[in-house]
């Protein structure tokens, strides 16, 4: 008798782990180079770059056979920069994600984090050179995203150097 009951315990054990393996889903970090990109979810913008994005909220997952999927699109659009866009998958969301966009040298080169939607902010900057207390606040702003940790060194070290070429 126990070792039936063992084996149905074990049974229901790995159908409840086979249930819940679709449930699990950690948040995923996503940045983009140049960062101040605007984050498209099938189409639905719901940010700027970086970001932190939950995957279930955005790209629920179906029961697929004996496997849980996600499917969607991830873009990064960004004024100045090709947009960028990603098939979801299963791989795509396990990882942080950063996104090189191909931007041409006019681009804006920074736009305020958090900024919704991320046109409206770029849209009040000047497209002109920046004057130099113009520069200053830009490396003063930049060096503060990277002290909160909104931007990675190499984010920080790749827009600082754009600022100061346009000097």
């Amino acid at each position: 008798m126990s070792i039936i009951l063992s084996r149905i315990v074990a049974l229901g054990v790995a159908a409840l782990a086979l249930a819940l393996q679709g449930c699990l889903s950690v948040p995923v970090n996503l940045r983009s180079e140049p960062a101040g990109a605007t984050v498209l979810a099938n189409g639905k913008a719901i940010g700027t770059t970086p970001m932190r994005i939950d995957p279930d909220r955005f790209f629920p997952q179906e029961r697929k056979g004996l496997g849980w999927y996600r499917d969607g699109t991830l873009t990064l659009e960004r004024p100045g920069c090709a947009p960028k866009t990603m098939a979801v998958d299963n791989d795509l969301l396990k990882r942080s994600l950063t996104v090189e966009l191909e931007c041409r040298p006019d681009a804006p080169v920074l736009i305020t984090p958090n900024a919704a939607p991320a046109q409206t902010s770029t849209a009040t900057r000047s497209t002109a050179a920046p004057t130099a207390g113009g520069t200053a606040e830009r490396l003063k702003e930049l060096d503060g995203l990277r002290r909160q940790g909104l931007i990675t060194t190499e984010e920080y070290q790749s827009i600082r150097r754009r600022i100061l070429d346009q000097l």
